[in-house]
């Protein structure tokens, strides 16, 4: 049986499809090479500005006054919603306005940022966001 050129047309368009939607994946799940996973761990403490709660990385950005008493946006990369969900974190966890200290791996570049690996509220517990 010969296959029509319609036919061949339906399968090549649903395999670049499939090969598209792959590929925005793994462009979306980036490699941690902005992080310094040599360098020591920082702690920042600062007021919570956001927080996002989206696959595939949650992310906090907070206000932190710096060593000369500038504010500066510090923009940190959490763990995964599924694994934190598993640990007991949900999008309610931390919120805008909340006063937080987050112990993180620094970025390569000394920027105000980085990999978040705890967090600990006014409360003095320790959150582990280092579980993705």
């Amino acid at each position: 049986m010969k296959k029509s050129g319609n036919h061949r047309s339906l399968v090549s368009t649903c395999i670049f499809a499939v090969l598209v939607s792959l590929a925005g994946n793994a462009i979306a799940h980036h490699s941690a090479i902005a992080f310094d996973r040599n360098a020591p761990l920082v702690t920042v403490t600062g007021k919570v500005t956001q927080f996002i709660w989206r696959s595939p990385h949650t992310s906090i950005n907070m206000e932190v006054e710096n060593a000369d008493g500038v504010i500066e946006i510090w923009k940190l990369e959490g763990g995964g919603t599924v694994s934190l969900v598993r640990s007991g974190i949900t999008r309610e966890s931390i919120k805008p306005g909340q006063i937080i200290s987050v112990t993180a791996m620094p970025l390569r570049d000394k920027g105000p940022g980085g990999l978040t690996q705890a967090i600990t509220p006014e409360d003095g517990r320790v959150i582990d966001f280092s579980n993705d």
